[in-house]
């Protein structure tokens, strides 16, 4: 029967001598136990060996899985994973670029067109393409040259907040801000967006930019790959802060999510809208909570979509994990409005977008995290918006509950290798000073509903940056003075 370490990291030591360490939750099958060490197999999510070797004969093992979540690294934009104890599989966004399905290839080998991984919920939080884009790339992973690299996905659940990009040209002129997501009401002199989508595939191409039709024909691969693979419809939602049963399939594992957002208001008859926000004035105030000046007019698609992500608080055991997407000081303050007395209090925090100035202090002190988590990144000067401001990161750590506290960032916990001066292949006689990636940031964060383990890795092996600390039913917090290692046993 497969177990789980259950010490925070292991040093396993192969037969030709190489190590690789392993962390509490791993998933491991024990061989045998002789001379002071223990033979144990490393599992994947199906069962089977993806390493073996010897650890020491004191490692501890515990009979239950953990609820796990990483925040991988895919440069500007979010894509999380969390697996539950019991193996469920649940996308949060998934970056606009390869990298995330890179990352789900290494850690669900194995899958196939026939047996493909299927997520249990792909959770869309909002449709900026930094945040659904790279869930496109699974299906042209399918084809790689390298098996490894490659990965069949479908999902039983796709959820997402309901705003579907229109074209930016309407009849050859720039399409309104306040009109970019279909039909609107204006209610008090604010416009209001009715024409919000259940599911994507109903709306007709014409409708829909360039992303938005991309994210449209996976979806329909992914609903024809269910329907064989498992005989399942794909269920496509649109949620809200009034949906209550989106996450009941997580009841049986004591798993509770409390949805906060996107707030929807009655425009009249019953029919839901969601606000089109404003462009924030350039204010320090605006960090506050407080609104300096009158409020602004200046109707923004950007802020709109974003201020409407999905946002909902986690709870396993006494754990408790905040996501937020792209949230910003006018949503919080929006929901704050709504659910006066919303349950906000978390351990882990998925930090607004992406560490942005664009945030609502009073959120923050009432979230008190212990574990801030930042998906940041630097690719191009296209996409550079100095995440994560200064100003955002010592807010984070004045609002934090607990000296010492955690501060994860993607962008932070990558490796750059200095490589020097190679030749630039984009033009021919010249040279540039060349870095390579060689780790890519990630943060894990892992708990059985009372212990936490949160961990980063680094460029040098066997180097993390860890921390444990302890949950108790009333939110106090404990952390361990450090994290318990297992080294390698002797040849």
């Amino acid at each position: 029967m497969a177990k789980f370490l259950d010490d925070d990291i292991v040093t396993l030591r192969r037969d030709d001598g190489t190590t690789r360490q392993y962390f509490w939750g791993d998933p491991c099958d024990v061989d045998t136990v002789a001379g002071g060490k223990r033979r144990v197999r490393m599992l994947d999510h199906n069962g089977a060996v993806i390493d073996q070797g010897f650890v020491a004969g004191p490692t501890k093992l515990r009979a239950t899985g953990l609820l796990r979540l990483s925040m991988v690294d895919v440069q500007q934009g979010d894509g999380l994973i969390l697996d539950t104890p019991a193996g469920k599989v649940i996308f949060i966004d998934g970056g606009d670029n390869q990298l995330f399905a890179r990352h789900a290839a290494a850690r669900y080998p194995g899958t196939s067109a026939a047996q493909p991984l299927v997520a249990e919920a792909v959770l869309v939080t909002h449709g900026d393409a930094d945040h659904f884009m790279g869930l496109t790339e699974f299906a042209k992973s399918e084809t790689h040259a390298e098996a490894r690299k490659r990965i069949f996905v479908t999902a039983r659940r796709v959820y997402q907040n309901g705003l579907a990009k229109r074209p930016e040209k309407l009849n050859g002129v720039d399409r309104p801000e306040e009109d970019m997501f279909g039909p609107k009401t204006l209610v008090g002199g604010r416009p209001f967006v009715t024409g919000l989508v259940d599911d994507p595939r109903t709306v007709a191409d014409a409708e829909l930019n360039t992303k938005f039709k991309a994210w449209k024909q996976t979806l329909n691969g992914w609903a024809a790959r269910l329907q064989t693979a498992t005989g399942e419809v794909m269920e496509v939602r649109r949620l809200d802060h009034t949906v209550n049963d989106a996450f009941d399939f997580l009841a049986a594992e004591d798993v509770v999510v409390e949805l906060l957002g996107p707030i929807t208001e009655d425009v009249g008859g019953g029919q839901p809208g969601l606000a089109v926000l404003t462009e924030p004035p350039d204010d320090a105030a605006l960090m506050l909570g407080l609104q300096p000046g009158p409020p602004s007019t200046t109707w923004s698609a950007s802020h709109t979509i974003n201020g409407h992500s999905i946002s909902f608080r986690l709870r396993y055991g006494d754990v408790r994990i905040m996501f937020t997407g792209d949230m910003n000081q006018e949503a919080m303050h929006r929901l704050k409005e709504a659910k006066p007395d919303a349950a906000l209090r978390a351990e882990i925090l998925k930090t607004p977008h992406h560490g942005s100035a664009d945030f609502n202090m009073g959120f923050l002190d009432e979230v008190r995290p212990v574990v801030s988590l930042i998906s940041s990144g630097d690719e191009s000067e296209a996409k550079e918006y100095i995440h994560p401001r200064a100003t955002l990161m010592a807010a984070l750590g004045k609002a934090s509950r607990t000296t010492p506290a955690i501060i994860f960032c993607t962008e932070l916990a990558a490796f750059f290798k200095v490589r020097g001066y190679v030749a630039d292949p984009a033009a021919p006689g010249q040279n540039f000073f060349a870095f390579e990636r060689t780790n890519f940031g990630i943060a894990h964060v892992r708990t059985d509903g009372a212990r936490v383990l949160a961990f980063t890795h680094s460029g040098k092996e066997g180097m993390n940056e860890a921390y444990r600390f302890t949950v108790s039913p009333t939110g106090e917090v404990a952390f361990a003075p450090k994290v318990t290692k297992r080294s390698a046993p002797a040849a």
